[in-house]
């Protein structure tokens, strides 16, 4: 048998990455893009790269997932994106049509199958990394509240509810079974997730106003830094979700980024965060409380994502550690045994 033809998720990483290039590279024929160069960027959720044009402009060029969003999904998101960027509510990579005018375009090829391709414009920045303040938190609190608040309605990527974040087949993966886990651990694991399941199920039923079209995945590798602001990039996972969920994902980064010596910071960051997104949307005690059962929900549902994606060879690796983390955390929250 040729290599080609092993299946996808049989081959080694660099043969994934290798085979997505050379998918990408049919990709750009549909896009008037005359191309210098296609660097690679990353192979995890979806697979990135950075295409220079001979007119010096840049692009992303992002190759999605198998399966994981309807192309009428995809079509939301890339038009809330390029709503975002006309209004100028806050810098986002604006998406470019095609030589046809989609905004996404799918291409088939063999060891890879059909997958959709996107093209953004490259907007510049720097990471956050070290420099996080409490006025950044507040910055991205009140940048969160202007998405959400300027978001349309989502017909197609209602992916966030408590169905989606933790129910019995969620959005990313059950975590019931986790592979190269002990069973005992799983069944632990699973024990809180029904917990957080009922908590957000019964918010939702008395606040269903509180939920809406969310960018869900706004950590630190999101955010981009300017003189002038944030900026934030990847709506992948914007979906119709908790509002409060938006917040948890920057504090769990912010925890990880403080880091044990800094921890006892961590409240004041978390009020910056809220008077931020309050300075902007309405924010009540009731989300105060949702999103202490939000962020144990992420933590479980990244959980499940990482246990799908067991045919990327670099994301099964980290499975078992995460795991452990989690059932940590989850033990000094009260919510495992």
């Amino acid at each position: 048998m040729s290599l080609t033809m092993i299946p996808f998720h049989q081959t080694s990483y660099l043969t994934q990455v290798r085979r997505l290039k050379n998918l990408a590279r049919a990709a750009l024929k549909s896009y008037p893009i005359l191309v210098q160069s296609l660097e690679f960027i990353h192979h995890g959720e979806n697979t990135t790269f950075k295409v220079t044009a001979r007119n010096g402009r840049r692009y992303l060029l992002r190759v999605a997932r198998h399966d994981y969003h309807t192309l009428p999904a995809m079509k939301e998101e890339m038009k809330w994106l390029a709503r975002i960027a006309t209004r100028g509510i806050v810098p986002v990579p604006n998406p470019v049509r095609s030589k046809n005018g989609q905004l996404v375009e799918s291409v088939e090829m063999p060891g890879v199958g059909l997958r959709r391709c996107c093209i953004f414009e490259w907007i510049d920045g720097h990471f956050i990394e070290k420099s996080l303040t409490p006025q950044i938190m507040f910055d991205l609190g009140r940048i969160l509240g202007l998405l959400q608040k300027t978001a349309p309605k989502s017909r197609h990527r209602r992916y966030w509810t408590a169905d989606g974040l933790v129910g019995p087949t969620p959005k990313f993966g059950p975590v019931h079974t986790l592979i190269g886990v002990p069973k005992t651990k799983s069944a632990a694991i699973e024990r809180a997730r029904k917990l957080v399941y009922r908590k957000l199920r019964a918010f939702e039923r008395r606040y269903p106003e509180r939920q809406g079209l969310i960018h869900a995945d706004a950590h630190f590798g999101n955010i981009l830094k300017f003189h002038s602001g944030l900026g934030i990039i990847d709506f992948d996972d914007c979906g119709v979700g908790f509002f409060a969920h938006d917040l948890a994902i920057p504090l769990i980064s912010a925890e990880y980024m403080l880091g044990k010596k800094r921890r006892r910071e961590l409240p004041q960051y978390r009020q910056a965060l809220i008077d931020g997104y309050s300075s902007v949307a309405s924010w009540s005690k009731a989300d105060e409380r949702i999103l202490e059962q939000l962020i144990p929900a992420r933590k479980i549902m990244m959980l499940g994502w990482l246990n799908s994606r067991a045919d990327n060879p670099r994301l099964k690796k980290h499975l078992k550690g995460s795991a452990n983390r989690t059932l940590r955390y989850l033990r000094s929250i009260g919510l495992a045994d």
